[in-house]
């Protein structure tokens, strides 16, 4: 029992220098996306910088069982104005997916008491993406299809909580039960690295200012410690520009 609670408690200086990473690239990651839109914003075409939400479901190894499973994604994008005549566009990313909830209980009786535990795991990938996107036709045509390539930056998550109970009959007064409980919670980083990706889209306009999106995307080389997070993701949604 004693091995259990010092491996859940060094998981706490993991979870700090998680956190403190994850803080460094997204200050880094904002910091280069406000830089990029200013740019582009000063050599800006006709259309403007936009905001869209898009949802869709990606394809990658289960954390788990390891068999390839299918998860819902949600992403946030912000996209600066088209350059060249409507020829080209930058674009940044934020989402994700949850790939699912592992639960492990035990239940063991020791000297007359009897020792509880119960684990939970909550997986999911977040990852941030900064991408170039062609424009084949530019503004000569109102439903614009893309080709694009990317690099992206992906955090495999883990948010645990831990519960431990010990039950016992006390020695003074026979009949009655104590229980004690020690509960403990965190987030794990299990792997995270750059990534490169590619995809391929249209887009539609739905008005003077609104566009629907509708994406492909593939990552290569999402790998690391063992798991492999990388394949096909298909998007929808809408964009608004201004």
């Amino acid at each position: 029992m004693v091995r259990t609670k010092s491996v859940r408690r060094g998981c706490d200086s993991s979870n700090r220098n998680s956190v403190s990473a994850f803080s460094s690239y997204r200050l880094a990651g904002a910091t280069g996306v406000f830089v990029l839109l200013v740019w582009t914003g000063a050599c800006a075409g006709a259309s403007g910088l936009g905001i869209g939400v898009k949802i869709g479901a990606q394809t990658l190894e289960d954390p788990i069982d390891r068999d390839t499973t299918t998860r819902a994604r949600l992403d946030l994008e912000i996209s600066s104005p088209r350059l060249a005549r409507g020829h080209l566009d930058f674009a940044f990313t934020f989402g994700g997916s949850s790939l699912g909830t592992f639960d492990e209980d035990y239940v063991d009786v020791v000297d007359d008491t009897v020792i509880e535990e119960s684990y939970t795991d909550r997986f999911s990938v977040l990852d941030a993406r900064l991408m170039v996107r062609l424009y084949p036709l530019g503004n000569h045509s109102r439903i614009r299809p893309h080709l694009g390539a990317g690099i992206g930056y992906y955090w495999f998550l883990d948010y645990w909580e831990y519960e431990y109970e010990e039950t016992f009959e006390d020695p003074l007064f026979p009949g009655t039960f104590h229980t004690f409980t020690e509960e403990e919670e965190g987030t794990d980083t299990l792997a995270n690295g750059l990534f490169p990706f590619v995809t391929a889209g249209v887009t539609v306009p739905l008005g003077p200012h609104f566009e629907a999106m509708f994406e492909f995307q593939y990552d290569f080389d999402k790998k690391d410690d063992d798991f492999d997070l990388g394949g096909p993701i298909y998007m929808f949604g809408a964009r608004f520009r201004f």
